[in-house]
């Protein structure tokens, strides 16, 4: 049975599972579950955990787990943040935070409800030769409540697939971070908190009180995820810490929401180089913080980007050298990557009423300016040095 599973899997490893479902509905003494989940695993683990090709024998766990996993950049970004020698991983799914975690500690605790993920965290760990993760199937709260344990680090990734509302809230996860926390602090110094990048972070910043650091971490200039690293009795204003992953050169920008809101800045026409931040600084809401700390100049309150006559090295997003700018018009330009900031219309509208056509090595800008002015600005990518 084992041959004729691995027979399947490799002669029907790039079809989807919709297809792979009705294949193996045909054929009832094939796992189909175990199959599905191998297929599924194999095809999107190159893109999200490179590191496993090094494990042929590593199983993958339901697509669901899959998809909740973090990926490995950001998994390793995490286990950094703080190295702790005992960490307690009160939701572990798929285990890669687990994993990771367990490379800089003594001691790692894998904890999650699911028996059918405890089983395939465990094997899996023994295939990564992870031997210092050890696995519990629990309930979270019953867990760190019975645990005589003392930890460095508790993290939590409460699930967020029962969410009802798109913008996820900490209280529709499971579990409660904000009412498991004084069971918590019992237990460990510090607690790490992973929330969805969808959610608003001075008002999570309320529900997670004693918050040391925020880290706003972007792989690609695709925001992933909310990190919170909370500090038991800390009262500090937290530091911002916003990351975009990329293969090279990664970039971080740090600020604090009372910088944000006391710093003053200044607003100008286009200049000769244009700057757009990167989506976790975007996300985090450091547009004036940004301008005062790169001595940037804003183009209006509401419009994000930024301008200078001399050229800033290495700026954290995409920095353009401006080619023309001036009124929106047709002929402004014919070919352009268009992109709309505080404008009325969208991309789409934007090329169609203009006459403008998609791609191309330029990039388009319609924006507004402070005077309340519209703006189309033309420029070219500067690369990072």
């Amino acid at each position: 049975m084992q041959l004729d599973v691995q027979e399947f899997i490799a002669n029907h490893k790039t079809k989807s599972i919709a297809e792979l479902a009705l294949l193996l509905s045909k054929n009832q003494e094939l796992p189909k579950e175990y199959i599905i989940n191998q297929i599924n695993g194999k095809q999107k683990a190159p893109n999200k955990f490179p590191f496993l090709r090094q494990f042929s024998d590593y199983i993958f766990p339901s697509p669901r787990a899959f998809s909740q996993a973090s990926s490995e950049e950001t998994a390793r970004y995490k286990a950094a943040i703080l190295k702790a020698d005992r960490v307690l991983d009160l939701s572990g799914g798929m285990g890669m935070d687990s994993y990771f975690f367990a490379q800089h500690a003594k001691q790692s605790d894998y904890v999650e409800l699911n028996d059918k993920l405890v089983e395939t965290a465990k094997s899996n760990f023994e295939t990564l030769g992870a031997a210092n993760v050890t696995s519990h199937c629990a309930k979270a709260e019953d867990f760190i409540e019975l645990s005589t344990q003392e930890y460095d680090l508790v993290y939590l990734d409460p699930d967020r697939r029962s969410a009802k509302e798109k913008a996820f809230k900490i209280d529709d996860c499971e579990p409660n971070v904000a009412t498991l926390l004084p069971q918590i602090w019992k237990k460990s110094k510090y607690c790490m908190v992973k929330l969805s990048p969808m959610l608003d972070i001075q008002q999570a910043l309320t529900q997670l009180p004693n918050c040391k650091e925020v880290h706003v971490v972007s792989v690609n200039n695709d925001c992933k995820e909310l990190l919170f690293l909370l500090e038991k009795d800390s009262k500090s204003e937290p530091n911002i810490t916003c990351v975009n992953l990329k293969k090279e050169n990664d970039e971080y920008f740090e600020f604090t929401f009372q910088e944000e809101r006391t710093t003053s800045i200044e607003f100008s026409d286009i200049e000769t180089y244009l700057y757009e931040p990167n989506a976790s600084i975007m996300k985090a809401g450091a547009f004036k913080s940004i301008a005062s700390q790169l001595e940037l100049k804003k183009l209006a309150t509401n419009t994000h980007l930024y301008t200078s006559e001399t050229l800033l090295k290495n700026f954290p997003g995409r920095t353009l050298n401006v080619l023309d700018h001036g009124k929106p018009q047709k002929g402004f330009t014919k070919q352009a990557n268009v992109v709309s900031r505080n404008f009325p219309l969208t991309p789409e509208q934007i090329k169609k009423k203009y006459k403008i056509k998609d791609g191309g090595n330029q990039f388009l800008y319609a924006c507004s300016l402070e005077d309340g002015s519209k703006s189309f600005v033309v420029g070219e990518l500067v690369l990072p040095i």
